[in-house]
């Protein structure tokens, strides 16, 4: 039986090339699509996972309240480790990590600039199962100026792990030994290339740390026996807090309140919601509409296979009458046709996964990612597999095997009982729901377009073209005292127009400090917390900042460099001050002058922020970024000239520098990849639904070659033959423009949402989307219409 089966599935396919040929390729397309983004969403949705106790981990965060502004904190303070160990016994563990910044590291006569470095505690190996290569996890960090590298480190310095187990590597000119080697596996937020032991702090260092717990330095991980013990936990983290942080606050004057939470570790990747984080963040969102972009693409293909089972009904419909005839029960007739389906599912899959082998270099290029494919040794990707094949085979094939296997012989037997045109209604919804599908995603493309290029081309406040931004490498005094020497070095050549330092560039993690700012109405001073900077006198002109009001800093006033503040317009407002200058200000690192000027506001952080209050306070030996504007012209032979005078002063460091419109840029690259990926796959899905229209404008033909033939005899005209065969599905695709647009205009609304400065959704987009797509409905219908429509009349009237 299931041999028979098979043979008349398979004659079926044979005998219907053109249609079993668009039904395998639209198959094809879609499912590799969903396979692709399958193996994306997989991916963000699994970091973390190869720790063994992943879900035991949680990180805390915290929650400050100060002065009714709320900030969201992956950070935390330097001495709640501690008290962890101390006042918390049912931790398992807990462990300190602390970013170090990008360091210059020598070995012997080797120097590299490095970066993800951190410090952490010895008992970190105890929480994240790391594997190692060489040396002991539980007693790498122990000793002081000890460092555990990575396997890829290891091989860049020594040749191999085996040769760096008690190598000494120097940071700042300090020695460090190495006394571990581990593989990173990566697929986490943490991107290690080496661990030095927080042992090495000396103990002064540790009692200015320990003393502050509003200074957030650092993230904290800790090690429950179970992950129910949260709720537990976060409470007696609560009670923790009224013990130990409140009267500290009262103290030190302080009126903030604070939250400790506690944040699984599998969540942190995707979770965006924190400032300072430890690495840039996945987006949910992104994932969940991917995923439903995978669901849309497989559900075109899957309504291309039904749409053309529908329109050949009327065939299959005798075929199903003769079968009951001779004696074939619904059941038999339901699994032929369902086999069927399964069949051309399963041949589609092996094209798609073709496909997929194809194209994954490009998609790992576009995604940023090294995926492979494993077929065998996969089990999640075999299960999505089948899923396809059983979702794809009854979806496409249960109208041919639900609705046709119920017909009775002696209707569809009969001429005047063909159920040909029942079925017409169906066929249009679901033409219908493919455009409408497809006009929502190039409705989407055209409008994350759009503000891409709003965010590219708005005015940010200040020019970040043509900007040269150099690293100046951190622990080199020497190198920070000749900085002005260097300046002046560089604007001998006349293509460099000016030169600043600062410790922080426009795009970067801005610092937040605790201030004491005068009341407007009081006088008194009150505690706020303000974004802030620490520049040279050059970097306001530099970067074109305009004041609004007062001066820039001035090297003829010796007191600007410990008493004075320039604050941004936004801060002005924040704090009440309508004639800011001259008001008292101090900040927590001791600080204590008055504001001097007021600048314009300028976009510091990307455009899905707002701006918010600002301090800039002069440092002019920062050990930050030196940024030189240069003149477009001729830019190879400046940075030639830049990278001469360099080495004339510091021949230890490499030159390392980026230019600061692309480094700005990059925070938006997330925003880059979902516009690209959304332009393909709209391109897919219009290219699916078209192929299911090819199909079904040749069955339209096909179907109505005598009146086409009688039309023609009476007169008719090619162009008025193509107008009639045409104008029916035109008028689906305007209807798919109707219902397409207020659905994409919500979600393209909800995700604008994100930015706090944003475009319009002009009527245009959707004018422009549906043009598009019927425009291409349009010249795929024409084809077969005009094909059609030149047919020798006389052809067409032969009796069948």
């Amino acid at each position: 039986m299931l041999k028979n089966y098979f043979k008349i599935a398979w004659r079926n396919l044979v005998r219907n090339k053109v249609y079993s040929a668009i039904n395998i390729l639209g198959l094809a397309i879609g499912i590799s699509a969903c396979i692709l983004i399958f193996l994306y969403v997989r991916d963000e949705l699994t970091y973390e996972a190869h720790f063994d106790k992943a879900n035991r981990i949680f990180r805390i965060t915290n929650e400050i309240n100060l002065q009714g502004q709320t900030d969201k904190f992956a950070l935390t303070p330097f001495p709640l480790a501690d008290a962890l160990k101390k006042d918390f016994p049912v931790v398992e563990a807990v462990t300190r990590v602390m970013p170090i910044g990008k360091q210059t590291v020598w070995y012997e006569d080797k120097v590299f600039s490095e970066e993800n470095f951190y410090f952490a505690d010895s008992t970190f190996f105890r929480i994240f199962n790391y594997p190692f290569l060489q040396g002991d996890p539980a007693t790498a960090l122990d000793l002081p100026k000890s460092i555990v590298i990575t396997e890829e480190i290891a091989r860049k310095y020594f040749g191999s792990s085996e040769n760096a187990m008690g190598k000494v590597m120097k940071f700042s000119k300090n020695p460090h030994k190495v006394t571990g080697v581990f593989r990173d596996p990566g697929h986490s937020h943490f991107k290690l290339n080496a661990l030095l032991s927080v042992n090495t702090f000396d103990e002064a260092l540790k009692q200015q740390f320990s003393g502050d717990w509003f200074r957030m330095s650092l993230y904290t991980y800790v090690l429950l026996p179970s992950s129910d013990k949260k709720a537990v936990f976060e409470q007696n983290l609560l009670t923790f807090y009224h013990k130990t942080v409140v009267p500290w606050m009262k103290e030190n004057r302080l009126t903030a309140s604070m939250k400790y939470h506690l944040q699984a570790l599998p969540d942190i990747h995707l979770d965006n919601s924190f400032t300072y984080d430890l690495s840039p963040a996945g987006n949910k969102s992104y994932v969940y509409i991917f995923g439903i972009v995978a669901l849309f693409i497989l559900l075109i293909a899957c309504i291309n296979y039904m749409n053309l089972a529908t329109a050949r009904s009327a065939k299959r419909a005798k075929e199903v009458g003769l079968r009951k005839v001779i004696g074939a029960h619904r059941s038999q007739l339901i699994k032929q046709f369902v086999g069927e389906s399964v069949m051309l599912t399963a041949l589609a899959i092996l094209v798609a996964l073709a496909l997929v082998e194809l194209l994954l270099p490009y998609f790992n290029s576009l995604t940023e990612k090294n995926f492979t494919l494993s077929y065998f040794s996969n089990a999640s990707f075999l299960v999505v597999l089948l899923l396809i094949i059983v979702f794809v085979g009854i979806v496409g094939g249960s109208y041919p095997a639900f609705f046709l296997s119920a017909f009775k012989p002696v209707d569809v037997l009969k001429s005047d009982k063909n159920p040909r045109g029942t079925n017409a209604l169906l066929r249009k919804a679901l033409v219908v729901t493919q455009f409408t599908i497809s006009l929502i995603l190039i409705i989407g493309t055209v409008v994350v377009h759009s503000q891409m290029q709003f965010l590219k081309n708005n005015d940010l406040g200040f020019n970040k073209e043509q900007v040269v931004v150099i690293d100046i490498p951190g622990g080199d005094t020497t190198l920070v005292n000749r900085l002005n020497t260097i300046k002046h070095e560089f604007l001998a050549s006349p293509s460099v127009k000016k030169v600043a330092t600062s410790a922080f560039i426009p795009g970067d993690k801005v610092s937040r400090l605790l201030f004491y700012a005068e009341n407007n109405e009081t006088g008194k001073m009150e505690e706020k917390t303000i974004s802030s900077m620490f520049v040279d006198y050059d970097f306001l002109e530099m970067m074109e900042i305009k004041l609004a009001a007062g001066r820039n800093f001035s090297r003829d006033i010796r007191t600007d460099d410990s008493m004075a503040f320039i604050i941004n317009e936004t801060a002005a407002r924040w704090l009440g001050y309508q004639n800011p200058v001259g008001k008292n200000l101090e900040n927590g690192l001791g600080l204590r002058g008055k504001i001097i000027g007021v600048v314009k506001d300028f976009h510091f952080t990307s455009l899905h922020n707002k701006i918010e209050p600002l301090a800039i306070m002069l440092a002019p030996k920062t050990q930050g970024f030196l940024l030189v504007r240069v003149e477009q012209s001729n830019l190879p032979g400046t940075l030639a000239f830049i990278e001469e005078k360099w080495k004339a002063f510091d021949r230890k460091h490499p030159m390392e520098y980026f230019f600061l419109d692309e480094n700005f840029n990059k925070q938006y690259r997330s925003e880059e990849k979902m516009l690209t990926v959304f332009g393909y796959f709209a391109a897919l899905t219009i290219l699916i639904a078209c192929l299911g229209l090819f199909g079904l404008a040749s069955f339209t033909a096909e179907q109505r070659t005598k009146e086409i033939g009688i039309r023609k005899v009476l007169g008719s005209s090619v162009s008025e033959i193509m107008l009639l065969l045409s104008k029916d599905f035109a008028w689906l695709v305007l209807i798919a423009v109707a219902l397409a647009s207020p659905l994409a205009w919500y979600s393209m609304h909800h995700w604008l949402r994100n930015f706090a400065y944003r475009t319009e959704i002009h009527w245009w987009i959707f004018a422009i989307a549906g043009f598009i797509a019927l425009t291409i409905a349009m010249l795929t219908v024409s084809f077969q219409a005009a094909k059609a429509a030149r047919l020798n009349p006389i052809k067409a009237l032969r009796s069948e």
